[in-house]
């Protein structure tokens, strides 16, 4: 935990007082709640870039979001709780799904799957969030952004109905190439590759 904590003072430092802030006030929530507490892991996304999240998904009346590689489920829990959205979050990790199913709310539903086999043509959802799951920068992972956004792309070309990608933790060498079929929205930066950056089609 203090090896976390360390982690994220470096990593979120131009906004780490509300990092902080939020971290200890959905902690206390969660805790008198008993519901579960979820911790960042690998590539952590934090309360504070949660709640942009779901001020952004209310405003504009989001009905159905999907996580694409949801880990243990923070984003995900979150959201379910927090919006007014049907929330879908798919993990190829077993373990990691498990941890994630194991929130019952109404509106959150949990799969195991791998987000690249997914038929994007039958996805009737309007907002796709990624929080970096290929985070390794090599040149494989990159191609297989490329490969899930195309999917994306492709899919929602024929449809008029607006729709968003929310990017979490991407270096801003990976937006400029993974990207270039969207149009950047909204951005709330924290620190080098700290990011939640909105696009839409």
């Amino acid at each position: 935990m203090i090896n976390i904590l360390y982690k994220s003072l470096v990593a979120y430092r131009h906004k780490i007082f509300k990092i902080i802030s939020f971290e200890i006030l959905y902690s206390i929530i969660y805790y008198k709640n008993r519901k579960s507490f979820k911790p960042p892991h690998i590539h952590p996304c934090p309360y504070y870039f949660n709640h942009k999240i779901s001020q952004f998904i209310n405003k504009n009346k989001i009905e159905k979001v999907v996580e694409l590689g949801c880990g243990f489920g923070r984003i995900t829990s979150f959201l379910a709780k927090n919006t007014k959205a049907k929330i879908y979050g798919y993990e190829i990790d077993k373990e990691a799904y498990q941890i994630a199913k194991k929130d019952k709310s109404p509106r959150l539903f949990i799969k195991h799957a791998d987000i690249l086999k997914i038929n994007f043509i039958n996805f009737k959802v309007d907002t796709y969030i990624l929080n970096d799951p290929f985070y390794l920068p090599t040149k494989k992972n990159l191609n297989l952004y490329k490969k899930l956004i195309k999917k994306i792309y492709i899919s929602k070309k024929r449809s008029k109905k607006k729709h968003y990608i929310i990017a979490i933790n991407f270096l801003d060498k990976k937006h400029t190439q993974i990207f270039k079929n969207y149009t950047l929205i909204k951005t709330t930066g924290a620190g080098l590759g700290r990011n939640v950056n909105i696009y839409s089609n």
